[in-house]
């Protein structure tokens, strides 16, 4: 998520629910000499070994994307069904492409080489093998053409009913909706996820293309706990790692640090607080967001430190009552983004940044990751001296549930308020098919700038027209300056290409037809090595040839 998106889904998906053509125009100057993230030698080779791309969770694309855009063609796609993937990852092992999408019934692997998109293996998840065999293609295409069916003839109240039918029909509950939405690819080939709400499991195909991906090994991330404490754990919602290659996983309740065999290490449980976002990690600490706090957590090595003392702290940011989001259609209590690290190598300001869920409206916040700088002045309205800066996000009443991209000191947000939201408690599935088809979408997207002279974020451009339904985040290309965008304009999902330094229209693909096949909700946007386009969302994983538009 993103739900951060964020790889949003993998969050919180169903807990309210049982709770032009080619446009002219240049890329901007090609921005890959700004400072990047360091390298997690541990982490797979390849474009996308974990989700949010990176270590750091900036969403930033190590492909130059393509440049030229055009109407696409059914031929132009090709589609794996699944019943709902939030990101797939990539791992290359010599000239082999694979992609494994993490999905609520197990794990699809798909070879990726070349132009390739074929389904190798699915990996059911352990203990769970004989569970929504029943659950077939067929079924997962019965219901996209119901809800396409409604969705073309504007059926609000019988789309919304379809969309919760289907949660029923292709067997999503609280429990597996989020499986597999986040997911690591270590150096050696190994996938770790998580499942069945505190499972973690560790898979391999032994790096052979055409070999399936089968567990080695699973355990309940609880287990051994006292029975008190294992109570206040609920659903893994995040999975990275460490630079020293030990798996760090967010639970509601608790941080978790897991060695490669999948041995626990360390524990640290969040106490009437919920952490709904996954987590950004640099080579000092883990960064965690709370319905209440901002926090670094130290890795010693050994154990989770809250000291400051090893570099630890935490921080209030503005958050409204309690309940009120959700109760006003919000998926989060506090903030909706996983955090996002900005500044890098030689950079002089290093922060970490989110959203927050202030009361008036969604502000964009900075935090100084590392020491406060001497002098510095606590900013008025800020919760400590400890956040550097803080700005209202235009058209946002509630917290973004997208996670902020980041490349160099500039940070992209979207608004994700439904201004017509689906009532309460189906207002997660119901808004990702109501809106923009029935009813209004949360609509904007926004870039701020860091100015380090002045410590303090400035508006760079604002783009009023792009639907966000998806939750969608953008992927940055350094390469060529371009930020890759999802939107629907009529109903028709569509990709564009915006110059990151001024926010102008570079290019379109608009996707072959009007079907909620082409939708992304949920996901994170992935570029494969030669620049196509890969994207999850609801009923299939895509993968548009457009690569050859550079």
């Amino acid at each position: 998520m993103q739900l951060e998106r964020s790889g949003v889904f993998a969050r919180r998906a169903f807990f309210a629910l049982v709770s032009m053509i080619s446009l002219a125009g240049a890329a901007g100057p090609a921005s890959a000499d700004v400072a990047a993230p360091t390298r997690n030698s541990w982490a797979a080779d390849g474009p996308y070994p974990m989700s949010h791309h990176n270590p750091a969770q900036t969403d930033v694309s190590v492909v130059e994307g393509p440049t030229k855009g055009r109407k696409l063609q059914t031929s132009d796609a090709k589609t794996v069904p699944v019943v709902w993937c939030s990101a797939p990852i990539v791992k290359k092992v010599g000239d082999h492409t694979t992609v494994i999408a993490g999905t609520p019934h197990g794990l699809a692997k798909i070879d990726a080489t070349g132009e390739a998109f074929d389904l190798v293996s699915f990996m059911r998840y352990p203990g769970t093998e004989t569970d929504h065999v029943d659950v077939t293609q067929d079924d997962i295409a019965w219901h996209m053409a119901r809800i396409d069916e409604k969705r073309r003839q504007k059926q609000d109240l019988r789309l919304l009913f379809h969309s919760v039918y289907m949660l029923w029909g292709l067997e999503l509950g609280m429990r597996n909706a989020g499986s597999g939405a986040y997911g690591v690819i270590d150096r050696d080939g190994y996938h770790y996820t998580f499942y069945d709400g505190t499972r973690l499991v560790k898979s391999f195909d032994g790096n052979l293309i055409d070999a399936p991906l089968e567990p080695v090994r699973h355990v309940d991330a609880k287990a051994g706990l006292p029975v008190d404490v294992a109570e206040g754990i609920e659903r893994i919602l995040g999975i990275s790692m460490t630079y020293d290659g030990h798996l760090v996983v967010a639970a509601m309740g608790a941080l978790f640090v897991f060695d490669r065999d999948l041995e626990r290490k360390a524990h640290l449980l969040f106490p009437e607080e919920h952490v709904e976002n996954s987590i950004a990690i640099d080579e000092q600490g883990i960064y965690v967001v709370t319905s209440k706090h901002m926090r670094r957590i130290v890795w010693t090595g050994e154990k989770l430190s809250t000291d400051p003392a090893d570099g630890a702290w935490t921080s209030a940011y503005d958050v409204m009552a309690e309940g009120t989001a959700i109760r006003r259609g919000a998926a989060s209590h506090g903030s909706g983004t996983t955090p996002a690290l900005m500044g890098f190598g030689g950079d002089e300001d290093k922060l970490v940044v989110i959203s927050d869920g202030h009361p008036e409206g969604a502000q964009l916040v900075a935090f100084w990751r590392h020491d406060i700088p001497e002098g510095f002045v606590q900013k008025p309205g800020t919760r400590s001296r400890r956040i550097a800066d803080q700005i209202r996000i235009r058209a946002s009443p509630l917290t973004v549930e997208a996670s902020p991209v980041v490349h160099g000191y500039g940070v992209g947000i979207l608004n994700s308020t439904y201004p017509e939201s689906a009532p309460p408690p189906l207002h997660i599935i119901g808004n990702a098919f109501l809106a923009g088809t029935t009813r209004k979408a949360p609509r904007g997207i926004q870039k701020f700038e860091w100015n380090p002279d002045e410590d303090r974020f400035e508006e760079h451009w604002f783009l009023e027209e792009i639907d966000n339904t998806d939750w969608m985040p953008p992927t940055i290309s350094p390469g060529n300056g371009l930020a890759y965008v999802a939107t629907k304009v009529d109903g028709v999902y569509e990709y564009r290409a915006i110059d990151w330094k001024t926010g102008e229209l570079v290019a379109r693909w608009i996707f072959p037809d009007d079907s909620v096949l082409w939708n992304n909700w949920g996901g994170i946007t992935t570029l494969l090595e030669d620049g196509d386009l890969l994207l999850g969302g609801f009923f299939a994983v895509k993968r548009y040839d457009i690569g050859h538009l550079r």
